[in-house]
């Protein structure tokens, strides 16, 4: 489908007008996630023990949650289908420490998740591990685990940053022409899983996630290709389901200003107004020097040498053999009890 110029977009006025309407203390708390200032004072308050009575309040607010939040599949999960893998994989803490303790909240976005991971997944597949070892959902899948190792890149864990946070690394679509092949339900469950991954990690819960998207054009970027309904259901995965708290998003756009115009209101129109005002351009035209003077402006942001690619001025290698080594990990934390398949 041709990309369409009129269609929805958060427009430079947009952007204005909600970052003119936040009060100092916002502004304030979108610079100190930026740039980690804040990272071991939210690190603290995440790392307390959810109570007995927190869990029972959340299980009360998710039997309650109104038809169209659609938290029968949550439910089923938890109650019925995989009460142990819910624990392993979803635990209700998580979703309560990543909406600062709301119940209703942390509730509702259980419910999307669930919701989301069936509609991605169905129902086969969604009440079993997320894991690419025998007995998970993953398995055999053999579109997704070849695109994870032609498409090594597309979504990639970075090494933490100087305070101790997870960083997400994010290609283009179009950056690899071995990605342009794949559907876009393989690209989804794709992020699914690095989501995942990243899930597992204590930092992530507790200090947040930094994302680190990165487009070269090169001459091959078509806007004809903008796949408008992925970039939705990847936002809606980001902005509703994912139990993770997103500190800011760090876009880097080399050479095409036309890209950073179009494409990025195109993206934004799809976040919601926390997460937009935490995106933060890097875009450098020039040449001469660029790997350096992008270096220098990341490392403001906590984001160092050693865990920033080579093309971004670090020193950090790609491991493209990583798919073999999760594949490895997840048969060695296989789960010992048998997991239902939902009928």
């Amino acid at each position: 489908m041709p990309f369409s110029c009129t269609a929805p977009i958060y427009s430079k006025e947009d952007e204005e007008r909600d970052y003119a309407n936040l009060s100092p203390e916002q502004k304030g708390d979108i610079l100190d996630d930026a740039y980690g200032r804040n990272a071991e004072e939210i690190a603290a308050m995440n790392e307390r023990e959810i109570t007995q009575q927190e869990l029972d309040t959340f299980d009360e607010a998710l039997e309650n949650l109104p038809a169209e939040d659609n938290a029968e599949a949550a439910i089923a999960a938890k109650t019925v289908l995989c009460p142990e893998l819910v624990e392993l994989e979803t635990n209700p803490s998580l979703f309560l420490r990543c909406e600062n303790g709301s119940p209703h909240r942390a509730a509702k976005r259980f419910a999307a998740y669930w919701d989301f991971r069936v509609e991605l997944l169905g129902n086969e597949r969604a009440f079993l591990p997320i894991s690419l070892a025998e007995g998970g959902a993953y398995h055999e899948d053999e579109e997704m685990i070849r695109m994870m190792r032609e498409s090594p890149t597309y979504r990639y864990i970075l090494p933490h940053d100087t305070h101790g946070r997870n960083v997400l690394y994010v290609e283009s679509d179009q950056e690899n022409v071995a990605t342009m092949q794949f559907s876009r339900q393989t690209k989804i469950k794709y992020a699914f899983y690095i989501m995942h991954r990243i899930m597992k990690q204590q930092s992530s819960i507790s200090r947040g996630i930094v994302v680190l998207c990165y487009y070269d054009d090169r001459g091959q970027f078509d806007l004809n290709k903008f796949d408008r309904i992925k970039e939705k259901k990847s936002a809606e995965l980001a902005r509703e389901c994912i139990p993770l708290k997103f500190r800011a998003h760090h876009v880097i756009i080399s050479k095409c200003s036309w890209v950073t115009e179009l494409l990025g209101p195109a993206k934004k129109y799809f976040w919601d107004e926390e997460f937009r005002l935490r995106v933060f351009d890097h875009s450098i035209t020039k040449e001469v020097g660029k790997a350096r003077a992008m270096l220098e402006r990341l490392e403001a942001y906590g984001l160092e040498e050693e865990g920033l690619p080579p093309f971004l001025g670090g020193t950090y290698e790609f491991n493209t053999l990583w798919t073999q080594q999760h594949i490895q990990d997840d048969e060695e934390h296989r789960t010992n009890f048998e997991m239902p398949i939902s009928t």
